[in-house]
């Protein structure tokens, strides 16, 4: 998989779809072409389908339209394996997600939420398996900053994150269809900036992309632009996603807080 996403890095123009998406996420194709002038709509549906394979752009649909996503995951897997693996914070050197932030900030937009966030990792587990690790601490206190998760994992009950017994965040489980969506409200109170933020709501999904493996997207959404906690989790999924990878694949994290 290095080997693909390298590969698509190497090209100018996928790099500048990149960066356009980098900007602003969820742009739609008739964005992109425009960001690209000199090549037809066909010849950047190509590159983009490059992307998709290399797992660094995924797709959703909005109504009528097909909204594209920067995937961070492959590039932080990249960052942890070629550059300094055991540093913690997904914005280190490849990714300046304070940038993002103050772009964003500077973007007119025509509404004060910020499009969604779309991380995706593929796992060479079954969904039930990945399912667990989601919802049980002995797993989530391995990849999950140290985590563990409080909750029945019923529709309309309350659930907690904690790292040694200290809240860090809380809210309400909306929709639960194990082992294949998990849907929940996301309040972050780690710190009073975050704390002060409105709840966003996180979405799971699980789907088994062949015998054996899963595909796992993470979308949060309802995120305000600008916000506190749009700028703390821009880098904690492909983190979180990439920890979780790593626990199920080999049993071991990426960082001390997971031995």
């Amino acid at each position: 998989m290095d080997d693909e996403v390298f590969s698509a890095l190497a090209d100018p123009t996928r790099r500048r779809l990149l960066d356009q998406l980098f900007e602003r996420d969820g742009r739609t194709l008739g964005d992109l072409v425009s960001a690209v002038p000199t090549m037809s709509r066909f010849g950047v549906m190509k590159h983009l389908r490059v992307l998709e394979a290399a797992g660094l752009v995924e797709t959703r649909r909005v109504g009528r339209e097909t909204h594209h996503y920067l995937n961070p995951v492959p590039i932080r897997r990249l960052h942890d394996r070629w550059l300094d693996k055991y540093r913690v914070r997904a914005a280190d050197a490849l990714l300046d997600l304070q940038r993002v932030a103050e772009q964003m900030e500077d973007h007119l937009m025509t509404t004060s939420l910020a499009p969604s966030l779309v991380s995706s990792v593929y796992i060479k587990a079954r969904p039930d398996t990945v399912w667990r690790a989601i919802t049980e601490s002995d797993m989530t206190v391995r990849y999950y900053y140290g985590s563990r998760v409080e909750a029945d994992w019923q529709p309309g009950s309350p659930y907690r994150m904690t790292i040694d017994g200290a809240l860090q965040i809380e809210g309400v489980i909306v929709e639960a269809d194990p082992p294949r969506r998990l849907a929940m409200t996301f309040h972050a109170v780690w710190d009073p900036q975050v704390a002060a933020d409105p709840p966003s709501r996180v979405v799971w999904e699980l789907a088994e992309a062949m015998p054996g493996v899963t595909k796992v997207t993470v979308v949060h959404e309802d995120l305000l632009a600008a916000s506190a906690t749009l700028d703390q989790v821009s880098g904690g999924w492909p983190y979180i996603l990439s920890g979780l990878k790593s626990v199920l694949e080999t049993g071991e994290g990426l960082g001390p807080q997971a031995a």
